[in-house]
């Protein structure tokens, strides 16, 4: 019996095998195309729907009547401009979330008063101002009235009436106010009893007291004790018949005296007077 045996074209098998590869992986490529292709279309959908809805909840927040600014709570309320300081308060209205704090701020510093300021929100509608204000020390009589300053020159005020808890002074520029500033705790032992300070060359610091004609160089410490032992002093018969212009304190344990009596051609001489214990 004979048997036969029937080949193809060489390579044939080959080749189909590798057409049929190419047509699989290319429909393969399709498939992740299509499949990438609406991967990326839900995730855009779902990026527009999350910027519409972050749109509208932003809309909502920033046209919510609640969160609008009602009230604005002060600490440490300025005295001179509260006025005018509340009048700029209320000009910064609408939402809470946009209003500029920064502006409100550079505001607010414009005041000489308000030394610094810190400002918070409060939610929903609430802005907490925490003032740092200058601290009046001096007073000086400009046009009839007291300013107000501080230890910097800085004007905060004016007041029409004598602060007795303020350190009134003459003669003195506002650039030359620091000379006085090392002698404040000394002046505030007595500043109730001041009628004015100022400063006169050789002498340093000079005071005159309430009541008072005489004028007093008190040096540079100790002034209560040495003015009181001054006034102690004055109560003598021999003392008191004088009238004295001028009280130099500066040396401890003896004072000089100026008077008014003095002779004319001798008013621009030291004319002295040592008083020991």
């Amino acid at each position: 019996m004979r048997m036969s045996v029937r080949s193809g074209y060489p390579g044939e098998t080959e080749y189909l095998r590798r057409k049929n590869s190419r047509i699989i992986a290319r429909e393969k490529r399709i498939r992740t195309i299509r499949l990438r292709g609406l991967h990326v279309l839900l995730i855009l959908l779902s990026l527009a729907l999350a910027a519409f809805f972050a749109y509208k909840v932003a809309l909502f927040v920033l046209t919510w009547d609640k969160l609008n600014v009602k009230e604005f709570v002060l600490y440490e309320k300025p005295f001179f401009k509260l006025a005018e300081v509340e009048k700029t308060l209320k000009a910064y209205k609408g939402n809470i979330l946009t209003l500029s704090l920064a502006e409100l701020r550079a505001d607010l510093l414009r005041f000489n008063e308000i030394k610094e300021v810190s400002i918070t929100r409060q939610l929903p509608s609430t802005i907490v101002v925490q003032f740092y204000l200058r601290k009046p020390v001096f007073q000086v009589t400009i046009n009839g009235k007291y300013n107000i300053m501080d230890t910097d020159g800085v004007i905060l005020g004016t007041s029409s009436s004598f602060n007795t808890n303020l350190i009134n002074i003459q003669g003195i520029t506002r650039s030359n106010l620091s000379d006085i500033v090392p002698y404040l705790p000394e002046l505030g032992r007595i500043k109730k009893s001041l009628e004015y300070v100022t400063i006169l060359k050789p002498y340093g610091i000079a005071l005159k007291l309430n009541g008072r004609k005489e004028l007093f160089y008190p040096g540079e410490s100790n002034f209560a004790a040495k003015i009181n032992e001054y006034l102690e002093l004055y109560r003598h018969p021999l003392v008191s018949k004088y009238e004295i212009l001028s009280v130099d304190l500066r040396f401890d344990g003896r004072f000089y005296f100026e008077y008014a009596n003095y002779e004319t051609n001798n008013l621009n001489q030291t004319n002295e007077t040592e008083a020991k214990d």
